[in-house]
């Protein structure tokens, strides 16, 4: 295996096992032994379990953009922003441990954690501050800000709850929230 190969999979496992464990609970021994190499072996691709952490998050959190930015081109503004959605809540479907690496509790262990997740949201921000064309900039963000919490509150609820629906049934209730407000629900 290549050296960009290994770290691939060093890198993949990491996701798995830190989804799974939580940054303190996962040692570079149980990482090493998931992915078939010596600690040795993480140690020239990762200075630390902390880089090796870092980067996990960082790559996971630019995926997640990608895919929603990547959402299926639609005619509608509406239709745009469930497709947005769509992306958002099938890309933790996909992989439920990007969501305990992006949400978990590991990222409020380490101030670089919490900076590395805070650009996630501040980037989500951004990209919906983008669609919002009605207002100052200021305002989009704020209302931008809204929305990612209404996200994350939303998928929070659908990774750690009982709620069987699919990833097409929550955006669609996401986006007829985000678009329509409470009014329209009552």
């Amino acid at each position: 295996m290549s050296s960009a190969e290994r770290r691939r999979q060093v890198l993949d496992v990491g996701l798995e096992v830190f989804g799974r464990h939580g940054y303190h609970q996962t040692s570079m021994s149980a990482l090493a032994a998931e992915a078939g190499v010596t600690k040795p072996v993480l140690y020239q691709h990762f200075a630390s379990k902390h880089d090796l952490f870092a980067e996990v998050l960082a790559e996971t959190g630019d995926r997640l953009m990608r895919a929603i930015e990547a959402s299926e081109v639609e005619e509608t503004p509406r239709r745009r922003v469930e497709a947005g959605f769509r992306s958002f809540f099938r890309f933790f479907e996909e992989q439920p441990a990007a969501f305990d690496v992006l949400y978990g509790t590991s990222v409020a262990v380490d101030p670089d954690f919490r900076k590395d997740a805070r650009r996630v949201r501040d980037t989500f921000a951004e990209y919906l501050t983008g669609l919002i064309r009605t207002v100052d900039h200021g305002s989009a963000l704020a209302m931008a800000a809204g929305i990612n919490g209404l996200s994350e509150g939303m998928i929070r609820h659908w990774m750690h709850g009982d709620d069987p629906r699919s990833a097409e049934e929550m955006a669609a209730l996401a986006a007829r929230l985000a678009w329509g407000g409470l009014e329209s629900l009552t």
